[in-house]
């Protein structure tokens, strides 16, 4: 490992390296990722390392929602907020085949893995002490037990167990607030909560990708936004795509193939300052998806493998295109179908007590590894970001709820309309209907042209060529395919120069932001 100066860091980070019964250090000795961090139980993402010269101890939140990357090789510990600037620090850059063999697969990375070997993140309520030359990792899930409860008891319970979460938030914030309101469930909750405690956001934004027509979600937040007499900004303008996902893969620290649609939004929160809301969480711990019940069933016969293959088939038809319906995996880590099955597999077993084990999978899993990346990264140029959700009373008591209470995915609808009657009569997203997306301008077609071929240049080392990657995808939809040749051009000759570069470009097409965003307002 080098030791390159602070100067040209783009994220904090702490090297440590044990040597002739002394330790070398460079970088922070001290940093948290909230610096006016003080009650950590109140729904909030985040992380914190300390160095006194002889001893290091790191820590994140309960949930370990906060991914914080952890290198260690031959004798040397490197922490940091970012994957690339371990990398650009000099960090081992071999890839880890296996974890991302289950990311073509099922688009997430699970355990503590990230695509490096060298690397990887704390676990939840993970605690790491180093001294010595000597590391130790503690921490882990916390398999929930089922709660004996009616069905009315766990209405009951979501409702008070929420509003104390966002009791303890508004009491402890009184600067301005920002909520982004979709046409779903969690943030409507949240908005809702609020105005039952006599507090209104200064402003709710809604992305989507309609043009100036707003869409069926859009459409849904602005009724209730009229109904509950706040400000709502819908940002619906085009976006520079390659630009933003690159953007995103940089923010995600190559740990995430989605949030590139949300590069909107995080130039909107940019401009604002003060705290916003995130709900993250909010889906998994109040309703199943479509998959539960297939999965809890194979869950109940132990076919965990089943429930493996399940999610690889699902995501594959979801990235495909007519007729290939394989996804990711077949492209980029051919021949590693059994192993990925069986590594999932194993996984999800590990939550086989749960009373939903695959609820239990996809919250610390996909949600803590992926979803997470949005209070993290995207809106994080916010003060601070409040995920009530994810306060531990909260949390705790939906995964414990048994699995005949959940599975009619009707839980969170009882609950909001069960606490706030008055809004009961606005539809969720899917009860709207929103004209088709419109296409982009002439000039905005001309424009994205020019800025692919300039980035796609910028990003050097493309995998067959600026060419090959511009190629229409005969497998997948362009989105997802996009993501995925975007993620294998950034891994490709991946060293401690190229990281830098990668850090360098992503500034740059920051500074470069569009600014025009808001494409409706009331």
């Amino acid at each position: 490992m080098t030791r390159p100066t602070d100067e040209t860091a783009h994220a904090p980070f702490l090297c440590l390296r044990w040597r002739d019964g002394r330790a070398d250090a460079t970088g922070a000795a001290r940093w948290q990722s909230d610096p006016a961090l003080r009650d950590t139980g109140v729904g909030r993402l985040w992380a914190r390392w300390e160095w006194d010269g002889t001893r290091l101890t790191a820590e994140v939140d309960p949930f370990g929602f906060y991914n914080l990357f952890v290198y260690e090789k031959d004798g040397a510990v490197a922490l940091s907020s970012s994957l690339l600037e371990l990398v650009a620090q000099g960090c081992d850059a071999t890839q880890d085949q296996r974890a991302l063999a289950v990311f073509h697969r099922i688009g997430i990375f699970i355990h503590d893995d990230t695509p490096l070997t060298h690397i990887r993140t704390l676990p939840p309520g993970g605690r790491l002490t180093w001294q010595a030359g000597k590391l130790r990792i503690e921490g882990g899930v916390s398999v929930p037990k089922v709660r004996q409860i009616s069905r009315e008891g766990a209405v009951e319970g979501m409702m008070h167990h929420f509003r104390r979460s966002m009791t303890r938030i508004l009491e402890g914030w009184d600067g301005p607030l920002t909520l982004p309101l979709s046409g779903g469930r969690d943030s409507r909750h949240i908005l809702l909560e609020m105005l039952h405690q006599g507090r209104q956001p200064d402003i709710c934004v809604t992305f989507h990708h309609n043009g100036c027509a707003m869409n069926a979600e859009a459409l849904a937040a602005r009724a209730v936004a009229v109904h509950a007499g706040v400000r709502h900004d819908v940002l619906g303008h085009a976006r520079p795509r390659l630009a933003d996902a690159v953007r995103a893969i940089a923010m995600t620290s190559l740990c995430a193939e989605e949030h590139a649609q949300m590069m909107a939004l995080h130039d909107y929160v940019m401009a604002r300052g003060g705290a916003a809301f995130d709900g993250i969480g909010g889906d998994i711990l109040t309703n199943p998806d479509n998959d539960a019940d297939r999965f809890y069933r194979l869950a109940q016969a132990d076919d965990f493998a089943g429930i493996a293959r399940g999610l690889v088939e699902g995501h594959g038809r979801i990235i495909s295109q007519a007729g290939w319906g394989q996804g990711a995996g077949p492209l980029y880590s051919p021949g590693m179908d059994e192993e990925v099955l069986d590594y999932i597999g194993r996984a999800i077993a590990k939550y086989a007590d749960a009373p939903d084990p695959y609820q239990v999978f996809w919250m610390y899993h996909r949600t803590r590894r992926e979803i997470n990346f949005v209070p993290q990264a995207i809106i994080a140029k916010s003060e601070i970001v409040f995920c009530p959700y994810l306060d531990e009373d909260f949390a705790n008591f939906c995964m414990s709820l048994p699995y005949t209470v959940t599975k009619d995915q009707q839980l969170h609808n009882d609950v909001i309309a069960w606490a706030y009657p008055e809004y009961a009569d606005i539809p969720f997203a899917e009860g709207f209907s929103a004209p088709p997306r419109q296409g982009g301008s002439l000039w905005h077609k001309l424009h994205s042209a020019t800025d692919v071929w300039r980035i796609t240049r910028a990003l050097g080392h493309v995998p067959g060529g600026v060419q090959a990657f511009l190629r229409k995808p005969e497998q997948l939809h362009r989105t997802p395919d996009m993501m995925y040749r975007l993620h294998a051009a950034c891994l490709d000759g991946l060293d401690a120069g190229r990281a830098r570069h990668l850090q360098q470009l992503a500034a740059r097409l920051e500074r470069d932001r569009p600014r025009r965003l808001v494409s409706d307002a009331i």
